[in-house]
């Protein structure tokens, strides 16, 4: 069987101080390229409580990762960010279209494989989609309102700002520069549903002025009590 050296994008989601821990793990596989970002759950109080989770602030790590490392990366994670235990963090992988050759070439020849002789017990795939709604500073509940109504149960806020030459030139016109990035990781059947829902209550024509797009997800883990 033919080594798979595709380049996928893997997310981490922890509480805050973990994502140091997540970047020591992918740099036991030779993985190089960890990208961090602060980011806030949004998963009310009750739902919180439930998943035993004690804070809503989270480390968010983007890291990029040949395919054939991905099973043993997966059953790492399960057991040593304890992600195999709802409530711990996600981690879910994502294709990428293309990569620079020489970026790609790079990270397979410094990645190494370990850990694969569990693939077959990997995540099913395909089951999964992450939602993406860029929306005014401000309106993340409003996001979260229409998307739990619609079967989502969190979501991840990173705050961002709208650049370029429109921007600016609208900088001073009321135009909202400052963003908030909502982040949802949900079955595939309820993309549809959330993202209808959340494009009357938050979309271009209200004044959240929400851009809405949905990625394929291939690999999830810490999902299995949210599914529930």
């Amino acid at each position: 069987m033919r080594e798979d050296t595709r380049i996928r994008l893997m997310v981490i989601i922890l509480d805050r101080g973990k994502g140091v821990r997540a970047a020591e793990l992918f740099a036991s596989y030779g993985l190089p390229l960890h990208y961090g970002t602060p980011g806030r759950g949004t998963a009310n109080s009750e739902l919180l409580d439930y998943l035993g989770l004690g804070e809503t602030e989270k480390d968010v790590v983007f890291s990029l990762v040949p395919g054939f490392t991905i099973p043993g990366i997966l059953q790492a994670a399960g057991e040593k960010l304890q992600l195999a235990i709802p409530g711990k963090g996600i981690l879910f992988t994502m294709p990428l279209s293309a990569v620079s050759g020489a970026a790609a070439r790079f990270i397979n020849s410094q990645a190494h494989r370990a850990g694969t002789e569990q693939e077959e017990h990997m995540p099913e795939q395909g089951k999964n989609e992450l939602i993406v709604a860029v929306v005014n500073s401000g309106c993340t509940d409003t996001v979260m309102a229409a998307a739990k109504l619609a079967g989502a149960r969190g979501g991840t806020v990173l705050h961002g700002r709208r650049v370029g030459e429109e921007a600016e030139k609208n900088s001073d016109s009321g135009v909202w520069l400052e963003k908030d990035i909502v982040t949802i990781l949900a079955p595939r059947e309820l993309r549809l549903p959330i993202m209808e829902a959340v494009n009357k209550a938050a979309g271009v024509a209200t004044e959240s002025h929400g851009v809405l797009f949905s990625l394929p997800v291939e690999h999830a883990m810490g999902l299995s009590r949210l599914d529930k």
